[in-house]
């Protein structure tokens, strides 16, 4: 049997344990016989490498708006300059329309969420499809009516972006921002939740050189606060261009393994030591033996339609593989400028806008162009 030969006996006889699984899944209800498919196919795609893929991603970042009332200097938005897009509520149920294998839909974009005043009926629009929703806010905008209606959702995770335990520090980042105000928004939330476990609250904090010594005290305050989790990462993205590394170099700890593990163990301990769930996320996200999903399981969709391949990126100025406003996403999703990313990351071939995440320097200019010439950028 030759190489052609043996993938396919393999492929037939993963799919024979595809359909008799999705079966078994769906027979007890709560997840649809598709969704199940296009979830254990997208895994069956990535693991082959398949250039091209009959299974719909089951998962998104979807963009409601692409503005924000912070101006975070790691951040992309606040160096770019454009008119605001905001998602309606039409195009949001013509992109469910367009993919119906969705199980999560994380509806954050580069904007402020809660800017968009439909942002509410969009997580109550996907938790009716049955689709795990979720969002990251800043934790500014909060009305009476926004913390009612948010506090009655029963399938959506809200994280608020926490990047310092103090307001000095915190105000120092989160440029525009008010500590106090953020902190009691957040218990807030909690407060009007109750006993129910729904929506999930959760903090996230983006460590580096300004915040990194504030850690175990953030998580005292997520203790103190009542939310269910804390997530502490050290890993920042350029976002694919070379002009915002200026802004992320100074400020990342990746490579200060020292002090980071001592402020890392510390964290943990207070952590284990009050009961507060704490999750750390370091070191590169991909590698050459666990090589990025994206391509085949999600995608980036911008506020204004363009599909752009993962939320590292997130505009679709650095790579753009369509707009599902302009033709169906199907077509996009396995159009030439997929299969050939496909191609690239199966082979480790990775693209000069993905390298940040696999640990790997910016390739030359040069090398830039060839890329923009064969995505047919």
């Amino acid at each position: 049997m030759n190489g052609n030969g043996m993938r396919g006996f393999v492929l037939n006889n993963l799919w024979r344990a595809l359909i008799v699984r999705y079966k078994n899944i769906s027979a007890g209800g709560g997840v649809s016989p598709a969704k199940v498919y296009h979830t254990i196919g997208g895994r069956i795609a990535k693991r082959f490498g398949l250039r091209n893929t009959p299974f719909l991603p089951t998962s998104v970042d979807l963009e409601p708006i692409d503005t924000c009332n912070f101006a975070c200097d790691h951040c992309q938005v606040t160096h770019w300059e454009r008119l605001t897009t905001r998602l309606t509520m039409e195009r949001f149920t013509s992109i469910l329309r367009q993919l119906p294998a969705l199980r999560q839909i994380k509806l954050q974009g580069m904007g402020e969420p809660l800017l968009n005043r439909h942002l509410i009926d969009m997580l109550e629009e996907g938790e009716r499809e049955g689709i795990d929703m979720s969002i990251v806010s800043n934790g500014s905008i909060y009305t009476d009516n926004i913390a009612s209606r948010l506090s009655s959702l029963r399938g959506t995770t809200i994280t608020i972006s926490m990047d310092g335990a103090t307001a000095e520090t915190f105000e120092s980042i989160r440029v525009n921002g008010n500590f106090e105000k953020v902190v009691n928004n957040v218990a807030d939330m909690v407060r009007r939740r109750g006993n129910n476990i729904w929506p999930r609250i959760e903090l996230r904090c983006v460590a580096t050189q300004r915040n990194a010594h504030e850690l175990p005290d953030l998580v005292r305050l997520a203790k103190r606060l009542g939310v269910d989790k804390l997530t502490i990462t050290t890993l920042l993205t350029d976002w694919g261009k070379e002009e915002m590394e200026g802004a992320i170099a100074p400020i990342d700890i990746s490579g200060e393994s020292s002090k980071t593990d001592r402020l890392i163990r510390e964290s943990r301990k207070v952590a284990a030591e009050i009961g507060m769930r704490l999750s750390v996320e370091r070191g590169q996200r991909y590698s050459e033996a666990n090589r990025c999903p994206w391509p085949w399981t999600s995608s980036y969709i911008a506020a204004n339609g363009d599909v752009v391949p993962c939320c590292q990126i997130a505009d679709s100025s650095v790579v753009k593989m369509g707009n599902l406003f302009d033709e169906p996403f199907v077509n996009i999703w396995n159009n030439d400028k997929y299969r050939e990313l496909r191609r690239r990351i199966a082979g480790n071939d990775i693209p000069n806008y993905c390298r940040t995440c696999y640990g790997m320097k910016p390739a030359t200019a040069s090398a830039d162009r060839e890329e923009e010439i064969r995505l047919g950028r």
